[in-house]
């Protein structure tokens, strides 16, 4: 791959898992930030493929309501656009070659903590059941909480959206009631085969710093 297809790739694996602000990469002053970036060193040609991108209807932008305060008034609020971009289907096939995703080593964690020690529910969405077994085995370390056997309940799905562009044909669905919890280890003193093994977890595809040429010029 050459500067710019590697340049192309980086935007795509940005917006994998979720939209990604624009503000990340231009400045958030203007209705569409890259109007105000042409003339800065290196961002030109970010701009370019960001554009190509848009072209060729791997990405596309939303413009996202927000409330913010006018100056010099009080309780009163003006929409300042957001802009975001995501993936198309075009552009997920596009990332998939070139990352190589091991969609089985995928886990789609959610968990919403309540304060004060109560219970909160939870979820954790794979096609993997037996990575899914593990991490919950290991979700003090991983996300500071207990999972309360009690209260999982399994589920199966088909044709299943497991991220805002992707579909897989099957996936284990595991929800649950959580509290908080502490850690086995602090800090590092957990185990290297435990270190090895999170890091597993999120290693399901290639980074683009891995790919041949990264940071060559």
């Amino acid at each position: 791959m050459d500067r710019g297809q590697l340049i192309e790739h980086w935007l795509l694996n940005l917006a994998v898992e979720h939209p990604v602000s624009l503000g990340l990469l231009f400045p958030e002053d203007s209705e569409f930030p890259e109007d105000d970036v042409r003339s800065r060193s290196g961002v030109s040609t970010l701009l370019d493929r960001f554009r190509r991108l848009s072209r060729e209807d791997s990405i596309v932008r939303h413009l996202i309501p927000r409330d913010r305060p006018s100056s010099g008034s009080t309780g009163q609020h003006h929409h300042r656009r957001r802009v975001h971009f995501q993936l198309t289907a075009r552009g997920g096939e596009a990332w998939e070659k070139t990352a190589e995703p091991d969609w089985r080593r995928f886990v789609c964690v959610s968990t919403y903590s309540a304060p004060n020690g109560k219970s909160a529910t939870g979820e954790l969405i794979s096609a993997d059941r037996d990575l899914l077994l593990a991490y919950m085995g290991w979700y003090p370390e991983v996300n500071r909480e207990q999972i309360q056997l009690d209260t999982i309940k399994w589920q199966t799905h088909t044709d299943f959206e497991i991220l805002y562009w992707k579909r897989l044909p099957f996936v284990y669905h595991a929800s649950f009631q959580v509290r908080p919890a502490e850690a086995r280890w602090n800090g590092y003193r957990e185990p290297e085969w435990f270190r090895d093994w999170w890091f597993s977890t999120s290693s399901w595809h290639k980074e683009p710093w891995q790919l041949p040429n990264w940071g060559s010029e």
